[in-house]
């Protein structure tokens, strides 16, 4: 069985996407898996690094505030589109998957709906309540739509095809014990807060723990 499996941009489309191969191997141990990505994202880092083959098509995202650097960049996002559709061609005909799975990204549509127009089977993962752009376009052409949750239905056209699965998660972060995970990042048995959310980073989670961290100074913790 082979699996083309396409998305990147930030870890919130990448990571889904290896714990879906991760699931897949665990279920059919001589599936072969080839992920379709930017060369200019982290998906290009993360893919090899979990040891599978990325294909790389250039696409990128328009940017909504007018600037004239913003102008320059949305002609290329569009000089990209163009060819999108020609490379994604190019990597499922050399690819031969038996199906294409999709995790949401501006990469993931030209290699989902090339796919889908090549009558290969095709699925989409959406990880957020709120769907992604790419993931609502797709919707209407793939196969079968998977939700992390059911109140991202109302987003969707009424007569796709669904199942909530939930977020698929990487088999790797269960492996260790609290204590293994603590001495490998060398923290004591000191109370400890986790903070994450947005690869990319995000400054209203940022700015709300350094609020956190005040309180818990003054508080003496």
């Amino acid at each position: 069985m082979k699996v083309l499996l396409a998305g990147g941009g930030t870890g919130g489309h990448i990571n889904p996407a290896l714990a879906i191969a991760g699931i897949i191997k665990s279920n059919i141990p001589d599936a072969e898996f080839l992920f379709a990505g930017t060369p200019n994202h982290m998906e290009a880092t993360l893919i090899p690094q979990a040891g599978y083959n990325l294909a790389k098509i250039k696409v990128e995202g328009f940017q909504r505030r007018i600037s004239l650097e913003n102008i320059g960049r949305n002609a290329k996002a569009v000089w990209y589109l163009m060819n999108s559709g020609s490379r994604a061609k190019q990597i499922i005909q050399e690819f031969q998957p038996d199906i294409a799975i999709g995790t949401g990204g501006y990469v993931a549509g030209p290699v989902i709906r090339m796919a889908a127009k090549m009558k290969i089977p095709t699925a989409i993962h959406e990880q957020n309540a709120y769907p992604g752009v790419t993931n609502k376009l797709l919707a209407k052409e793939v196969n079968h739509v998977m939700l992390t949750v059911k109140e991202a239905l109302e987003y969707f056209e009424k007569d796709i095809q669904y199942t909530v699965t939930g977020l698929p998660v990487r088999a790797e972060l269960f492996k260790k014990t609290k204590e293994q995970a603590r001495a490998e990042l060398g923290f004591d048995d000191a109370f400890t807060i986790l903070s994450f959310g947005g690869s990319l980073g995000a400054g209203a989670i940022n700015d709300t723990m350094a609020e956190v961290l005040k309180w818990h100074t003054s508080k003496g913790l």
